[in-house]
């Protein structure tokens, strides 16, 4: 999460109008860590900071640095609260309209992807905080994250449930990792 105040804990966010994409995740997520969300185009995200609309956004380190968001949102408070994923999909409907030779050249991108493209976003967010502490950003990189983590248990209980076995079963995993 990037702005002009530093987030050390979840209660920096009390109050506060927060850039959120315009998903059921983030709505849920950000008023239980007690944020005002606000649903806005990404372009509008650089004035809305500058002029005070709006208190926080989020991105990912590397979105953040692109998008000179930094000029106008000095600050960057390595919060973790979301991570972020890249995942191939193809619908049935486009799969079963591809040749028996397409469908395998589909997948084996999707398996390339699937190796490389993680190893590829963390070097990319380094390389990104990095080149933002050179700048002169101030990065805030020891947030308590516990109430996040509390605010957040309940929430990902509830959608994964909505969402069936296997989002329940990710979930676990997920935890698992702690």
């Amino acid at each position: 999460m990037y702005s002009k105040d530093e987030i050390q804990s979840v209660d920096d966010l009390n109050g506060k109008k927060i850039r959120v994409q315009a998903t059921r995740t983030e709505d849920v997520h950000m008023p239980a860590y007690g944020a005002q969300t606000v649903h806005m185009a990404f372009g509008e995200v650089y004035t809305s900071l500058q002029t005070g609309v709006m208190d926080i956004a989020e991105n990912g380190i590397n979105v953040y640095l692109e998008n000179k968001h930094y000029e106008v949102a000095p600050i960057l408070s390595i919060t973790q609260h979301a991570a972020n994923n890249s995942v191939v999909w193809a619908s049935d409907k486009v799969m079963e309209s591809l040749t028996e030779e397409e469908r395998e050249w589909v997948q084996a991108a999707a398996d390339e992807v699937g190796k490389n493209q993680p190893k590829k976003a963390l070097e990319l967010e380094a390389e990104s905080l990095a080149e933002l502490e050179e700048l002169g950003v101030k990065v805030v990189k020891e947030v308590d994250k516990s109430g996040f983590m509390e605010a957040a248990e309940p929430i990902q209980d509830q959608l994964a449930a909505e969402m069936g076995p296997h989002a329940e079963k990710i979930l676990q995993l997920v935890r698992a990792l702690r």
